[in-house]
């Protein structure tokens, strides 16, 4: 294999080439222009060529720091970090390499668990966690996810049982750290961690609802702080019901064509949107308040298997909520709340209407929601409440069996933004066991390589 030096002086050159490319005439000024005089195609390419030289980089950092870290510990006669005036190897790093203290303790993390190891006669061990070490190296991985993917193993080393199966967790964890961003890897870890350990995410929860407060801050200038840290629970009413008032769908737009003053015009900003939407839930909440605050319980999306549901053992997820909750909990939602139950087969839910329906129905949305957690653009966090169910082979187009139907195999959850981009970017979408697929453009990708879109599913860790 490539050694990562090599790879940063190769990666390093062909960035610096794409650059020199681009400044052909050796006429601009800064590189503020040269930027600027990019085709979209080397545009590009530099950024790809800069992410992989980032991550290089962050892995020749990492193995430093790693051996840093191993001269700076405690029963080492003279530790490097404090000789130097360090109170420990990430402080110490942090200083010398002039990077953050989050970046630096990644550094020390991920190298320390990757360094060599060694028996006592001085012979090398295998590596303990090979698949991640060989993604660090090769710059496939940053040093965050690696950090991400080593803690998670570590929390459940004790739960695989047998070391194939914690191999088989890590490959795993690579596989999705390849394919997804920092953001969607998190979603992975948390659903590996659920899967090992479904009898621990009760007294997780209980851990996090014991956390979980609002406080009230006064400023001096007049206004009021309202700083709220929420279990999953508690985060599942708080934003289904913020989503149910600022979601796109529910603004009022106007056409183009429209001679609307432009102080009709909404120009708040997302964080204004949302404490609108605060306040019109608390003006409501008091309105239908008769003396005891009692009153129907507001419907919330929970996903939960029929098994863990009837027996209380194992776990279920409020849709837009990553952090799982317990069964026991959403037993007791159950009880207090209308869940609706997300069909994805059988006679009880009409969920393919075939195409005689051009819309999807509510019941399909759900099923969407649940499936596809929300937006399946790689790297978008929109939850189900903020995306369009998107026809993958278009409903207009043709007739008969040419028609695209209205059904869950034909259909995905898009922002809005992302649906303009399907339809008006030359992108495709395919779906290939159950995984939907982007197809990107010839001007993006000559080769139209598909490119794994959607959240990250745990099928391949068991």
């Amino acid at each position: 294999m490539e050694r990562p030096t090599d790879s940063l002086a190769a990666r390093s050159a062909a960035l610096a080439a794409a650059v020199r490319e681009a400044d052909w005439a050796g006429d601009r000024a800064s590189l503020a222009e040269v930027v600027e005089g990019m085709t979209d195609a080397t545009l590009l390419e530099c950024l790809e060529q800069l992410g992989a030289l980032a991550n290089l980089v962050g892995a020749v950092g990492a193995r430093l720091a790693g051996e840093f870290a191993a001269r700076s510990q405690q029963d080492v006669a003279e530790p490097l970090a404090k000789r130097l005036g360090n109170r420990t190897a990430p402080v110490g790093v942090a200083a010398i390499a002039h990077v953050s203290a989050g970046a630096a303790a990644d550094w020390c993390r991920v190298g320390e668990q990757l360094r060599v190891r060694r028996t006592l006669t001085g012979d090398v061990l295998p590596e303990q966690h090979p698949a991640v070490a060989a993604a660090v190296d090769s710059g496939s991985v940053c040093t965050e996810g690696a950090a991400l993917i080593l803690s998670t193993l570590q929390a459940v080393a004790d739960k695989a049982g047998d070391p194939e199966r914690l191999t088989a967790w890590e490959e795993f964890l690579v596989q999705e750290a390849l394919a997804e961003s920092v953001a969607g890897l998190r979603q992975a870890c948390r659903a590996l961690l659920v899967h090992a350990d479904p009898g621990g995410v009760e007294p997780r929860e209980q851990e996090l609802r014991a956390k979980a407060e609002t406080r009230v801050i006064k400023r001096r200038d007049g206004m009021t702080a309202i700083l709220t840290e929420a279990d999953p629970e508690s985060a599942g009413w708080i934003l289904t019901a913020l989503d149910a008032r600022t979601a796109p769908r529910r603004e009022v737009r106007f056409d183009d064509g429209d001679d609307v003053d432009s102080a009709v015009q909404d120009t708040r900003t997302a964080g204004q949107k949302r404490l609108d939407a605060l306040v019109s839930m608390a003006r409501d909440s008091l309105k239908h308040d008769a003396g005891d605050m009692s009153g129907t319980a507001v419907t919330l999306l929970v996903t939960v298997n029929h098994d863990a549901l009837v027996s209380g053992v194992g776990s279920a997820m409020i849709s837009g909520i990553d952090e799982p909750i317990s069964a026991v909990t959403a037993r007791r939602l159950a009880c207090e709340a209308r869940i609706l139950p997300v069909v994805l087969g059988g006679a009880s839910q009409p969920l393919d209407l075939g195409e005689g329906r051009r819309l999807f129905s509510e019941a399909q949305r759900y099923a969407m929601a649940v499936r596809d957690g929300g937006c399946i653009w790689p790297g978008c966090g929109e939850p189900p409440g903020r995306c369009e169910a998107a026809h993958l082979k278009a409903w207009h187009q043709g007739a008969g069996d040419s028609r695209g139907p209205t059904n869950l195999d034909n259909g995905v959850l898009l922002c809005r933004f992302h649906h303009r981009r399907l339809d008006n970017d030359g992108w495709a979408v395919e779906v290939r066991g159950g995984t939907p697929y982007l197809i990107p453009p010839p001007w993006i990708d000559p080769t139209r390589t598909p490119r794994r879109a959607g959240r990250p599913r745990l099928d391949g860790a068991a």
